[in-house]
C-alpha cells in the first residue's frame, strides 16, 4: 500500500474511531443530563473530525504528475475510500455553512439537530466503508 493510501485509511480509521467514542458516551449518558450534554459532546466529535480532514486536506497538494502516477497506483477500494474521506469533509463544510446561518433566538436547538445529521451522514459514510458497523439507518428519524 503506497504511503497516500495509508493515510487515507488512517484518516478514515481516527474519524471512525472518534466516532464511536462519541456513541461510547451518549450511550454512558442518561436521559435527566439533556441535550445540551449531547450538543457538546457533538461539539468536540465534530471538531476532531474536522482536524483530522483539514489535515488529510494536505495529500490533495501534490504536483500533478504525482497525482497522475497515484490515481494509476490506486486500487478500486482505496479510491472509494478517498471520495469517502472527500464527502466526510463536504458534510463538514456543509454543517459550518448551515451552522453560521442559524439565528441565535432557535440557534441551540437547530444546531443540535444539523450536527446530530451530520455525524449521522459520517457514521453512513464510514459503514459505506466497512470501518464502522453500528450504523442505524433511521437513527435521525426522530429529529
Amino acid at each position: 500500500m503506497a504511503h497516500t493510501e495509508k493515510k487515507i485509511l488512517k484518516a478514515l480509521v481516527e474519524i471512525g474511531k472518534t466516532v464511536e467514542k462519541l456513541d461510547g458516551t451518549l450511550d454512558k449518558m442518561d436521559g435527566s443530563e439533556g441535550k445540551v450534554k449531547h450538543f457538546i459532546e457533538q461539539e468536540k466529535a465534530i471538531h476532531e473530525i474536522k482536524k483530522i480532514v483539514r489535515a488529510s486536506d494536505r495529500l490533495d497538494k501534490y504536483e500533478e504528475k504525482d497525482l497522475e502516477e497515484w490515481a494509476h497506483k490506486v486500487a478500486k477500494d482505496i479510491d472509494g475510500q478517498a471520495k469517502a474521506l472527500a464527502h466526510i469533509g463536504d458534510a463538514v463544510d456543509k454543517l459550518e455553512a448551515e451552522l453560521a446561518k442559524i439565528g441565535d433566538d432557535d440557534g441551540k436547538v437547530k444546531s443540535f439537530v444539523a450536527q446530530k445529521k451530520m455525524v449521522h451522514q459520517v457514521k453512513k459514510i464510514l459503514h459505506e466503508c466497512e470501518l464502522y458497523e453500528k450504523y442505524v439507518e433511521k437513527e435521525v428519524d426522530d429529529l
